[in-house]
């Protein structure tokens, strides 16, 4: 899935090898379109046609929500996170992670950690799932001195309602994450369709710090 950063009135991407693919994807369609109709030979006689009812169509892809689903559920560190408190309130980043292992998964917590002074001068929140256990999440915060909520989410109960689990019908969790500006908007969204496909830190807080430019403006 395509990842986007949207800030309130113009859209910037930053996969352009992806952008790249689809324009030459669809200048390939149109060309082929333009020559598939340039030699069909015309017809004196109209071509009988059998009418057929139109058949419902079946989505094939999930896209994320595009408003945060409501969860009230403890952190690591014992406090209780309401998440319909914070969205509309200040600005929210919310960050799903598959592990407590992986090291893509802990070398991106550990950048969010060392730029977390830049999200508390912005008044932004921080909330990162796991799909881990309990014990295993507070393991990980005393290792990396994580600062930040984090929210461990061994069943996928909060990953389900964010559909970002199980898109590839391999019973995991994908990366994912969705940035809100201080109106509840969600301005910014990627859920991975590989796994080091992530935004980077500065293009989230990039993000945010548009989006408080654009309301102060």
């Amino acid at each position: 899935m395509n990842w986007f950063f949207k800030v309130d009135y113009h859209l910037v991407n930053f996969s352009i090898r992806k952008f790249l693919s689809v324009a030459l994807a669809f200048v390939s369609v149109a060309v082929f379109a333009a020559c598939s109709s340039a030699e069909k030979p015309p017809t004196s006689e109209p071509i009988p046609t059998e009418h057929v009812s139109p058949q419902p169509t079946q989505a094939t892809e999930e896209k994320p929500p595009l408003a945060a689903p409501v969860f009230a559920v403890t952190t690591a560190d014992g406090e209780t996170v309401k998440l319909k408190e914070l969205v509309g309130t200040v600005p929210v980043y919310v960050l799903f992670v598959p592990s407590t292992v992986d090291e893509l998964d802990r070398e991106q917590l550990k950048i969010i950690q060392a730029r977390y002074e830049v999200f508390v001068e912005l008044n932004a929140k921080v909330v990162v799932v796991v799909a881990d256990l309990p014990t295993n999440v507070i393991d990980m915060r005393d290792e990396l001195g994580l600062e930040f909520a984090l929210i461990a989410d061994p069943l996928f109960v909060v990953a389900a309602d964010w559909r970002v689990f199980d898109l590839d019908g391999e019973g995991k969790v994908s990366p994912a994450s969705f940035v809100f500006d201080a109106f509840g908007n969600l301005i910014a969204r990627l859920v991975a369709a590989v796994p080091d496909d992530r935004p980077t830190v500065d293009e989230v807080l990039f993000a945010i710090e548009a989006s408080l430019s654009s309301a102060a403006a």
